[in-house]
């Protein structure tokens, strides 16, 4: 046999065993395939080019048995928690749902004659997926302040100050601890407290600050806490900025000199522990029994005084709704409804006695409502009138959205509104209607 011959038969017949061995053996690796060009990679519809994030470490690989090549990581300039929370997903059988690795999910060669690529994909079988596959965060030096517009447009500034005039703990704790020379260490925390169906809210705010971490606690809850000295001091910046209006301004300006001592590292002195225990005798709950019977003759600091302010951006009473507010809908006995039940709505929001001068105020800002005491020692603002309802409050959380699970029963709130307005609340398939959604709202919402 010539060499031509042996040319024409033989190395036709290599290239094809070599391709076949090439699909059957890495199928799963895209940048081990011949001729990619003549691919159509497909993009998975909840896959985004935020997801930038280092390829685990070969030893969890190892444990969660890993096979596939996890191709190349394309960008490591990214902070983890600025990216947005999306990722391609797989399911293995018995419906269970998988988040694969975060990839560069971007197009390339869209301009071109060819077809448009992914620059990355990953995909492949992960069979121990119980295991947690943890990835490097990659912690970068950051400059705050070129930052601000970027988080400022996930969540504006006045609904954060909202929020935690409602939700909000600014904490001093002084505990024993034999690991300090003076017998106590100090601490400041910053803390939003919420069910755990608020969960994303959290997250949107931890975002907001880019500090902190958000952890799932006991009894359904979950709370978002900041307690660096570094990540606290981004805290007392967006406040001095965007202040509080409720009378938690106090319970601010005492943890802001607390954190200043502890800065100061005065909390290791006795002088400066005296002057923090005297700021705890009047922050949130006082002092502790330890504390009380390790410094019986504490004079508790002067708590501050706080003028009445008024809500500067519509975007403060949006954020204090999320936190304090509910929509109602009530079904009661009426005599004088044919089908001897009637229905009543409710915009309330509800706050200690000492912010009543606050919630009065309110009256005047909406142009509607009224306010009352409870032997709680809580005011409540209402708004009961219909018409108020229908063209006030829908109205303005149009306008202004809520941001957290209490959207939900904002949009459940609205679809009776719609109802009533119809009369549809007159007929029993109507008021059925309403008893359905009804069910579904506030403490009884599953999700």
């Amino acid at each position: 046999m010539t060499s031509t011959t042996f040319f024409f038969i033989f190395v036709p017949i290599l290239a094809i065993i070599l391709l076949a061995v090439n699909l059957i053996f890495a199928p799963h690796n895209p940048k081990n395939w011949f001729w990619k060009s003549r691919i159509i990679w497909g993009k998975l519809s909840n896959s985004g080019e935020a997801l930038k994030l280092l390829v685990p470490s070969n030893y969890w690989k190892i444990i969660c048995g890993w096979t596939n090549d996890s191709c190349t990581v394309t960008s490591q300039k990214i902070y983890e928690s600025l990216v947005g929370d999306h990722g391609s997903k797989s399911a293995i059988p018995e419906n269970i749902a998988v988040k694969e690795q975060r990839v560069d999910g971007s197009w390339y060669g869209i301009n071109s004659e060819s077809y448009p690529y992914l620059r990355c994909t990953l995909v492949g079988f992960e069979r121990n997926y119980q295991v947690k596959i943890h990835s490097n965060s990659i912690n970068l030096t950051r400059n705050y302040s070129k930052l601000e517009s970027k988080l400022d447009s996930k969540l504006n500034p006045w609904y954060v100050t909202g929020f935690t005039d409602g939700e909000g703990s600014f904490m001093l704790t002084i505990i024993k601890d034999n690991k300090y020379k003076l017998g106590w260490r100090a601490a400041c925390r910053f803390a939003i407290s919420l069910n755990k169906k608020d969960l994303k809210l959290l997250n949107s705010i931890k975002e907001f600050f880019g500090v902190g971490n958000v952890f799932l606690m006991g009894k359904g809850s979950a709370q978002y806490r900041v307690e660096s000295l570094e990540g606290l001091a981004i805290i007392i910046n967006h406040f001095d900025k965007y202040s509080l209006i409720t009378k938690k301004q106090a319970d601010y300006a005492l943890f802001k000199l607390a954190h200043r001592l502890i800065k100061n590292k005065s909390h290791l002195t006795e002088k400066g522990l005296l002057e923090l225990v005297a700021l705890k005798a009047v922050l949130n709950k006082g002092l502790s029994d330890d504390l009380s019977i390790a410094f019986p003759d504490i004079v508790p600091a002067l708590r501050p005084e706080t003028p009445l302010s008024k809500i500067k951006d519509p975007s403060w009473l949006v954020g204090f709704t999320d936190a304090e507010g509910c929509f109602s809908v009530i079904r009661f006995k009426s005599q004088t409804s044919k089908l001897g039940e009637a229905v009543k709505l409710s915009f309330i929001l509800t706050q200690s006695i000492r912010d009543e001068d606050l919630m009065k105020s309110l009256i005047e800002y909406l142009g509607c409502g009224n306010t009352s005491l409870d032997s709680r020692g809580t005011i409540d603002f209402k708004v009961t009138n219909f018409s108020s309802i229908r063209d006030i409050i829908i109205p303005f959380f149009d306008k202004s959205r809520l941001q957290g699970n209490k959207s939900l029963d904002f949009s459940d709130f609205s679809e009776v509104v719609t109802l009533m307005e119809n009369k549809s609340h007159l007929t029993k398939e109507g008021l059925d209607k309403i008893k359905i959604i009804q069910n579904r709202m506030n403490t009884k919402r599953k999700q």
